[in-house]
């Protein structure tokens, strides 16, 4: 037998499905065959993904230990076709021991994915109840850049926040996570947490004292995502907490015209009896509340408002009355 040879086409399918299953004695088996031919040549062809990559995301250790100790470690740091390391798929799916010994074998615990994802904020992503706070931890204490900001000015901040993990969060900030940084549209961690939901972490963020009537690019307020959110609880807090009801974004939608468009019905509700905002507020183009939300055919709140004074009378700028656009 030529030891020289690559693995065949069958072989090197077999060699995939084993590191998805994690049968080393299957890997061993072929492996041992070709002496010159370096696992980091076996990959999938949609992916990219190598044996290591599949090893790596679903914590198969003895794999994972086989192919850098018995072969040249140089390649540990490959990458798929998204750029992803093997240490970028444990700390996405919070496989912390497969991270811990891709780090001792020495991972690049910086390597940047497409769109400039360091492993830490992926693991900061799709979070397991038993292991990402261990994996997140592990990462930090290894070097891990805690205010490493993305193509889109994202960073771990608002990553967690959008999770909602409020012990990762705090683990974060002791390792100096910068609550009050913006995204590429100006958006801080306070307005995330606002729009999806994360009381906890909206909490935290308002003791930290985060600016609660920060503007992103569009000028909305922590307040207008919450609303966006149909978020009452956050709503509430925001409001207590010195929010501004009257605030309105660049395109002069205030609270109730956001409301009318993406809001509920128990938004809307809260609108009139706690805000008491008016019902028939006029912004820059002529539109009213109803006007919004006949625009995005939204017959129920449309009907409601009527209800409760919305006038159908109203004319925008542009010569319409709320009916015109809901027809």
């Amino acid at each position: 037998m030529n030891r020289e040879l690559k693995p065949s086409k069958e072989e090197i399918t077999k060699l995939l499905r084993a590191a998805q299953k994690g049968d080393l004695t299957c890997i061993e088996f072929i492996l041992t065959k070709y002496t010159k031919f370096h696992w980091s040549e076996i990959f999938y062809e949609k992916t990219g993904d190598t044996v290591l990559h599949c090893a790596a995301r679903l914590g198969h250790i003895s794999i994972i230990h086989y192919l850098i100790s018995r072969f040249t470690p140089t390649a540990i740091d490959c990458k798929n076709k998204d750029d992803k390391t093997p240490l970028h798929e444990a700390a996405q799916f919070s496989q912390f021991e497969s991270c811990k010994i891709l780090i001792e074998y020495g991972a690049n615990i910086n390597a940047l994915k497409r769109a400039d994802w360091t492993p830490l904020m992926l693991a900061c992503t799709k979070l397991n109840p038993q292991n990402s706070w261990r994996t997140v931890h592990l990462l930090l204490e290894n070097k891990s850049i805690v205010n490493y900001k993305n193509k889109d000015g994202w960073t771990c901040a608002h990553l967690i926040a959008r999770e909602g993990d409020e012990t990762i969060f705090k683990l974060l900030i002791e390792y100096g996570l910068e609550v009050r940084a913006k995204t590429s549209n100006g958006r801080t961690a306070l307005h995330v947490a606002a729009l999806h939901g994360k009381l906890k972490i909206v909490e935290v963020l308002l003791d930290l004292d985060c600016d609660v009537n920060e503007k992103d690019n569009c000028g909305n307020t922590p307040l207008h995502e919450a609303l966006l959110g149909n978020n009452i609880d956050i709503v509430r807090i925001l409001i207590s907490c010195g929010a501004d009801i009257c605030a309105k974004n660049h395109c002069d939608y205030g609270l109730f015209h956001l409301a009318a468009c993406e809001g509920s019905l128990e938004v809307i509700q809260y609108i009139l009896d706690v805000m008491k905002l008016d019902v028939n507020e006029v912004n820059k183009l002529g539109l009213t509340p109803l006007h919004c939300a006949a625009r995005k055919g939204r017959k129920v709140i449309y009907e409601f408002l009527v209800q409760n004074g919305a006038s159908e009378a109203s004319i925008d700028n542009f010569g319409r009355q709320a009916l015109d656009y809901l027809q």
